[in-house]
């Protein structure tokens, strides 16, 4: 499974230039308080960061959720982006998985201990039909660590898929 800080290592430089571009205009506060906490983990002044050109703050935001020690703030920052940004996404694979959720692609109640693979193939096939591989690839990954374990049939699809941007090592 990957975690966020692999996640940003792998992504595509385009996919990540949109989560941040996103939170950058829509997150304000949580894209100043993610400068704020990774320059703190560089003994950096944030105004060092903040005062760079924006495809210089990306670059680098990048290179710091790509680090381990950032794996929090990397997590917290795909979840909101994939929540507040990617609803409909979320809603129509929870949807074709017949998985309850609370209309927002937030689950209701506990996840299922397995993945109906007849469905997941579809729901994958689907994703990919209506949205970027890159934004695929990130929100399926990060779906995939929602349980301690993953799920093996999504697993599978992750590990086999050609249009998945992101591979695990």
């Amino acid at each position: 499974m990957m975690t966020s800080y692999n996640i940003f290592q792998r992504a595509d430089t385009e996919t990540v230039a949109q989560i941040l571009d996103w939170l950058r205009n829509q997150e304000r506060g949580l894209y100043r308080a993610a400068i704020n906490e990774l320059s703190g983990l560089k003994k950096l002044r944030p105004q060092f960061v903040k005062q760079k050109p924006v495809a210089q703050q990306f670059e680098w935001l990048k290179k710091m959720l790509s680090w381990k020690p950032s794996e929090t703030i990397g997590d917290h920052l795909l979840q909101v982006w994939l929540v507040r940004k990617q609803e409909g996404m979320l809603v129509d694979f929870l949807d074709t998985l017949g998985i309850e959720h609370n209309g927002h692609g937030m689950v209701d109640g506990d996840l299922p201990d397995s993945l109906d693979a007849e469905k997941l193939g579809p729901a994958v096939t689907a994703l990919f039909d209506k949205n970027p591989a890159g934004v695929v690839s990130v929100y399926l990954q990060m779906f995939q660590n929602q349980t301690p374990e993953g799920w093996s049939e999504l697993q599978t699809i992750l590990d086999a898929e050609p249009r998945f941007s992101l591979t695990a090592e």
